[in-house]
């Protein structure tokens, strides 16, 4: 009788400067209910503490770890840890973020139970620097699919990805086939902020995308993560309306009716980030949004949309309701 071997999963954890979490992080994949995995650290030379935390995991036998004479950006830092896995399927961490305790075993019963897709995401929890846990409005799509799962096609996968975004909400949970990445090809290197959202725009060529309201990791926010640094270096909301553009050029978005409507509710959030600028003097970058915006959706239709979510945005901010776009 055959005996059941179970896939190798292999955890990728690109790093720089996470020390306080780095930790937490790696426990997190070792305190997994599933127990074939490998966990792949690729340190993108930090300048903290990064290197005296792993020596304390070099003679785990299930973590290799890398360490860049240079910093490569975070997504070829990020292409490079997976280039070292070994594993049947991968899932990418963030090193300030952290699995919980079912993840793997949750991710890969879903994508055993729904094969036609090679890429899966699951909901999550917002946790602060001290790792509590806090209300949050970012899960808002996940919870729409009141704890369960589905599977989206490649046409529906593209109309969500312009409705919501990046609907993987950042790197950490995305969990995907070996097989998928290969055929798929690497992460954009050249982009810094929304190289996944153009990946798993990518990825939605090659597979459905299976997306459940089961929470598998804990998402942190604070105000060191890369999010926060890139907004003030202008790539989110620049990297934002290439990825709209991208989309909107699509021939399967060209047929949707209400995807204009999509775009210009995605860019208002950028044409607020302007008007940030502007308020703390920073005309250049309020005039470079703004010209992204205009490019990508126009300023007339922008405004519109911003205005008529004004009132969506005070419960969002006030009452943490995160309503339809």
């Amino acid at each position: 009788m055959d005996t059941y071997q179970k896939p190798l999963i292999s955890v990728v954890i690109p790093t720089y400067n996470h020390a306080p979490y780095l930790a937490t992080a790696i426990n997190s994949v070792i305190a997994q209910t599933y127990d074939n995995w490998e966990l792949i650290i690729s340190d993108n030379a930090s300048t903290d503490n990064t290197k005296n935390i792993l020596e304390h995991y070099q003679d785990n036998p299930k973590i290799k770890i890398n360490f860049n004479s240079r910093n490569l950006g975070m997504f070829a830092n990020l292409n490079l840890a997976i280039e070292h896995s070994s594993g049947d399927y991968i899932i990418i961490l963030c090193s300030d973020d952290l699995l919980l305790p079912t993840c793997l075993e949750t991710n890969l019963n879903l994508l055993e139970q729904y094969p036609e897709a090679k890429l899966g995401v699951g909901s999550f929890k917002l946790i602060n620097y001290a790792g509590e846990y806090i209300p949050s409005n970012l899960v808002y799509f996940y919870e729409q699919i009141a704890g369960g799962s589905q599977v989206f096609s490649p046409q529906e996968s593209l109309a969500l990805l312009l409705q919501h975004g990046s609907i993987n909400q950042g790197l950490t949970r995305i969990f995907f086939k070996k097989e998928l990445y290969q055929q798929v090809g690497l992460f954009n290197e050249s982009w810094r902020h929304a190289g996944d959202w153009e990946w798993v725009y990518r990825a939605t060529r090659y597979s459905p995308i299976v997306i459940s309201g089961t929470p598998v990791a804990a998402i942190r926010a604070h105000s060191g993560q890369q999010s926060g640094v890139n907004f003030q270096n202008l790539t989110t909301s620049l990297e934002v309306a290439e990825m709209v553009k991208i989309l909107l050029a699509d021939p399967d978005i060209s047929q949707i009716d209400a995807a204009n409507r999509w775009a210009s509710h995605l860019m208002q959030f950028q044409l607020w980030h302007a008007l940030k600028f502007a308020m703390k003097g920073n005309f250049a970058k309020a005039l470079t949004v703004a010209k992204a915006v205009h490019q990508t959706t126009g300023l007339p239709n922008t405004i519109m949309a911003m205005i008529s979510w004004l009132p969506e945005r005070w419960q969002v901010y006030h009452h943490k309701i995160y309503p339809h776009a």
